[in-house]
């Protein structure tokens, strides 16, 4: 099977099989399952005979889930080819009134942050939600906003913390001059933050001060390895750079398999290991 990706448009809407609407409602997304199956699948449907794909986005948004406010957005064209080749367009909606689901085909609406594990299409579902995800991805500063959002994913990285002690700490570094964070939203979501700073102290490996430093970087489980931790890095190290720095640091507990890797991906070369002591004073 061979699925591929287009620009909104350059595939004729007469060849249009179907339309696909990735949804969020109240920061999370909507699976649905039809009355004859086990499985769940994203909502969408059919094109009618002379419909437009825009119509039959609503339509089927409608149907399935009941959705009566929202705003509704073109993400792109897609192909897929197993004997034939049949073409669709996938759309993300933002929900704002979820209604009760009209009669139709569909049993049930799932709302969770990730996938379920049971899907009707297992080998296109999820390379759709990572297009409209990658798409979707917005990278912004910490405000009052979002400000909660950050420390509720802060006590997920470091989870020894109380919330009023992360919220103190956070508060910090949003007052503070060398230091700030950046999050990734999707859709109406927070998903991930990097906290970076500008250190003045000797950073193990560099030769240049003042230097950036990455204080910590998390991605929820649902949307790691989908390119946001990257797109956060790139934004940390542009602050930095705006802060008249010429090198990033960072360090990871040594055990942390996943994170080295990571940033031995994202350009860092590791520069010294060492081993930490620590003991009571007996008086």
């Amino acid at each position: 099977m061979d699925v591929r990706f287009y620009d909104p448009g350059a595939i004729d809407e007469t060849k249009m099989s179907y339309a696909v609407i990735a949804s969020q409602y109240e920061g999370k997304w909507l699976f649905v399952q039809q009355k004859t199956r086990s499985t769940w699948e994203i909502p969408g449907g059919r094109r009618e005979q002379g419909e437009s794909i825009w119509h039959t986005a609503q339509r089927e948004l409608y149907e399935e889930t009941g959705a009566r406010e929202y705003e509704l957005r073109e993400i792109c064209d897609y192909s897929v080819t197993r004997e034939e080749t049949r073409h669709g367009r996938l759309f993300f909606a933002e929900i704002t009134d979820l209604g009760s689901l009209p009669e139709s085909e569909i049993a049930r609406v799932l709302l969770q942050e990730a996938m379920p594990d049971k899907l009707t299409y297992p080998e296109i579902q999820p390379l759709l939600l990572k297009r409209v995800i990658a798409e979707l991805g917005t990278i912004v500063e910490v405000n009052k906003e979002n400000l909660e959002s950050w420390i509720q994913m802060g006590l997920l990285l470091w989870p020894d913390h109380s919330f009023k002690e992360m919220k103190d700490i956070f508060l910090g570094i949003v007052h503070s001059e060398k230091e700030t964070a950046f999050l990734c939203r999707v859709g109406q979501a927070y998903v991930g933050f990097i906290n970076v700073s500008v250190r003045v102290d000797y950073v193990e490996g560099s030769d240049s001060s003042p230097v950036g430093f990455v204080e910590g970087i998390y991605i929820k489980d649902s949307y790691r390895k989908q390119g946001i931790a990257r797109r956060l890095m790139q934004k940390g190290e542009e602050w930095a750079f705006g802060k008249g720095c010429t090198q990033m640091g960072s360090d990871i507990e040594e055990h942390n398999g996943g994170s080295y890797d990571f940033h031995t991906s994202v350009g860092f070369q590791e520069a010294n290991r060492i081993i930490c002591f620590i003991k009571d004073i007996v008086r």
